[in-house]
């Protein structure tokens, strides 16, 4: 008997076809009133390819198969390259500040011109490109800064591999004082931030940023090269009110610098998927998954497609900017055998080297983010991550718990919309950067109006409720 029936415009019940009947219609181009296709033969036949790649390949060699409409086992067509994005579609601009104090020069990029500042810090591995897309949906009301931290992206320093939360988030510190005050404001001991001038960065020096999308000129033609203090806008009336947004690894950094309280006028802080006891508990295995990761890639197209694939970032377009700034080009056309291998691209950050400092990262984290005295938020992706430190926390209202259990680990990524909703509502709730709720007062001299007992008064005397209303 036929596996396929006969007469396509008769499949299930009523004449209507079934969804398994569609699917198969689709996947071998039947049309109603087509001839009757044969049953399937055990040898000779090709692989399907996907629905929307059967179209324009090269056919499969005759079989015995009967009259099979054409192109239905033909060779997938080679999929169309990935776009890459340009940082300058995000950000305004991109600067190098060169900070003697912490050894070296940081790369930070910079969107939006005023209002709170929103200071991002990203997680291990990825560089300041990966809040691109939030900071689009920022920018036209505050002032987004995402630094390279130092070993990542373009920043360079004297110790690049020194990943521990005590470096890392000294260099936080001298990074805002940099940018938004300086020794005169930034609250800490004077003179602990001795920052030069930030620069323009040249359209040559761009071109070591990773590909393509870095290799434009770093300033906008609106944005001349500015100063120090002139860039971030500050202000004669002292430095501007701002938080910190941190994911993973820039999450922890962003709790330690906020507990240092030298950052004069942080309002609030967010944490993007990171707890203590879960990040304790995944320490072992994360070599495993270091090893995991392709050593290097032939092309930063194929470098997207691969962290869209595997899911590091589920989002084409924040991959397509966030991906090429994690890589670097190595080696040329005289490399490997022969002296006829192709450069390759390989991962601009030695993660393994930062093993040593995981640990120091996250222990005691949950208990010093709980002690902030700053309004603060933590962002995730369900609410398994909770320890219980925080979820005893969270029970108190210590702080507001907001879910996203439909993103990956790179929630701001997978999911910028949301993320950039979430954080507009908690800059708005807490009012960043805005002057404190002003209550009305009685004018001087005039007496308090007393609210007047309504009802009946439970456990009070007769005369007392006769004083208390002033009526017999």
């Amino acid at each position: 008997m036929d596996k396929f029936p006969s007469s396509p415009g008769k499949l299930g019940l009523g004449g209507e076809l079934r969804p398994a009947d569609l699917l198969r219609k689709k996947a071998l181009g039947a049309h109603p009133g087509g001839p009757p296709l044969a049953p399937p033969a055990s040898v000779g036949l090709g692989t399907l390819g996907e629905d929307d790649e059967n179209a324009g390949g090269e056919a499969a060699p005759p079989t015995s198969l009967g009259n099979i409409p054409p192109g239905v086992f033909s060779t997938p067509k080679h999929r169309a390259p990935v776009a890459l994005g340009s940082w300058q579609s995000y950000w305004d601009k991109r600067e190098e500040v060169n900070l003697p104090s912490r050894g070296g020069t940081f790369n930070l990029y910079v969107a939006g011109n005023e209002g709170p500042v929103v200071m991002c810090v990203h997680g291990g591995g990825y560089s300041g490109l990966t809040w691109s897309l939030v900071a689009k949906r920022l920018k036209d009301k505050y002032r987004v800064v995402a630094p390279d931290m130092r070993g990542h992206g373009l920043t360079s320093t004297d110790k690049d591999t020194d990943f521990s939360k005590e470096t890392m988030s000294e260099d936080i510190i001298a990074i805002w004082e940099h940018m938004f005050g300086g020794d005169s404001g930034g609250g800490g001991a004077p003179g602990s931030c001795a920052a030069s001038v930030s620069t323009a960065v040249s359209p040559q020096a761009a071109g070591d940023a990773g590909g393509a999308p870095l290799a434009a000129a770093t300033s906008s033609p609106q944005a001349p090269p500015a100063t120090a203090g002139a860039a971030a806008g500050v202000k004669a009336d002292g430095p501007p009110a701002g938080i910190l947004v941190g994911h993973s690894m820039g999450g922890g950094l962003a709790v330690w610098a906020a507990a240092a309280k030298r950052i004069r006028r942080l309002e609030g802080v967010v944490v993007i998927d990171v707890v203590e006891g879960t990040a304790l508990a995944a320490l072992p295995h994360m070599m495993n998954v270091l090893a995991g990761r392709p050593a290097s890639f032939p092309s930063l197209e194929e470098a997207v497609a691969w962290a869209v694939r595997s899911g590091m970032s589920r989002n084409k377009e924040a991959a397509a900017v966030s991906m090429p700034s994690q890589l670097v080009q190595q080696g040329g056309a005289e490399a490997g055998p022969g002296g006829g291998g192709r450069p390759q691209w390989v991962w601009r950050t030695p993660l393994a080297l930062s093993r040593p400092f995981w640990e120091g990262w996250y222990t005691g984290l949950s208990e010093a983010f709980l002690q902030l005295s700053c309004p603060k938020a933590l962002l995730l992706a369900g609410t398994d991550r909770l320890d219980r430190a925080l979820t005893i926390g969270q029970m108190q209202g210590k702080f507001q718990l907001i879910l996203m259990p439909t993103a990956g680990h790179a929630i701001h990524e997978d999911e910028p919309e949301r993320a950039a909703e979430h954080l507009l509502g908690f800059l708005r709730r807490f009012r960043v950067g805005e002057p404190p709720l002003q209550f009305p007062r009685a004018p001087s001299g005039v007496r308090p109006v007393l609210p007047v007992v309504a009802g009946p008064v439970l456990g009070v005397s007769t005369d007392a409720k006769v004083s208390l209303t002033g009526q017999k």
